[in-house]
């Protein structure tokens, strides 16, 4: 059965705008970024079970659905998202995907999940979460041998690692504002939007990067298959509906300020057989 392109099938429903927009960036990032990714390094399998942490409005597990998965679960602390939006979204048009409150740090692993994926995903959430040791630990458990993460996330010395535009405010606009002293990053903070003080705070002390999430990977047992750099995201062309080429600068990572500076990092770690 062919279907409707569900981006343009959500982009008719009444629903939130920003809602449309995650949508439509989830599902072309992974149907141009992460898939044909998977498919180059021979990770994807034709029928793969894949889960994805964080998934959201799940956009991202829809395009692999589409690609060919056949026990797609989809993750998130974000409860009310996921009971109100993404299951009802995609129950409609026809996905059997399965989503579920889960905060892969803090709660057990079930059971039915162990030794149980091909895929795990974990895009834009690494750099959220209190200890990406841990995270990671957990997340091996979930896969079979041989299967493979695929993490994505801007290190917080990127010039927008600090998340800092979702102050709202002008000078949350700027790039490396966050790298500011703390006093007076603090109080940036503190003028912008209060929804996300918490969260800034929060990012500023875990200070994620493309070496801590290297040794959480390897303390999980997983190794490195491969990593990428970007100075220009892939997902831009998506979120801001331009022709934005993503500008890949992988083969310049000896340099040293790369991998501090790249917008986004990504890597694809593997279980052992």
């Amino acid at each position: 059965m062919t279907r409707t392109d569900p981006v343009l099938a959500v982009a008719g429903m009444d629903l939130h705008p920003r809602t449309i927009r995650n949508v439509r960036m989830q599902y072309r990032l992974a149907e141009h970024t992460l898939i044909p990714w998977l498919l180059k390094l021979g990770t994807l399998p034709a029928h793969p079970a894949v889960c994805e942490i964080g998934c959201a409005e799940g956009g991202v597990l829809a395009a692999f659905v589409d690609r060919g998965a056949v026990n797609a679960l989809g993750t998130d602390i974000q409860a009310p998202l996921l009971d109100l939006v993404s299951r009802p979204v995609w129950t409609s048009l026809g996905y059997d995907i399965t989503f579920t409150h889960h905060d892969v740090i803090y709660d057990d692993v079930p059971d039915s999940w162990r030794s149980a994926f091909d895929i795990v995903l974990l895009r834009d959430v690494i750099e959220h979460l209190d200890d990406a040791g841990i995270a990671l630990k957990n997340i091996a458990r979930l896969l079979k041998p041989g299967g493979v993460v695929v993490v994505t996330f801007p290190p917080y010395t990127s010039p927008f690692g600090g998340h800092q535009q979702l102050l709202g405010t002008a000078v949350g606009s700027l790039p490396f504002v966050h790298m500011l002293p703390w006093p007076l990053f603090r109080r940036i903070i503190n003028a912008g939007d209060p929804v996300n003080h918490e969260e800034l705070e929060r990012l500023h002390t875990i200070r994620c990067s493309a070496e801590k999430v290297a040794d959480a990977s390897r303390r999980a047992g997983l190794t490195i298959l491969d990593e990428r750099y970007f100075a220009l995201r892939p997902v831009f062309r998506w979120k801001y509906q331009r022709n934005i080429p993503s500008f890949e600068v992988t083969s310049w990572r000896w340099f040293p300020p790369v991998k501090p500076l790249a917008m986004e990092v990504a890597f694809v770690l593997q279980l052992p057989a």
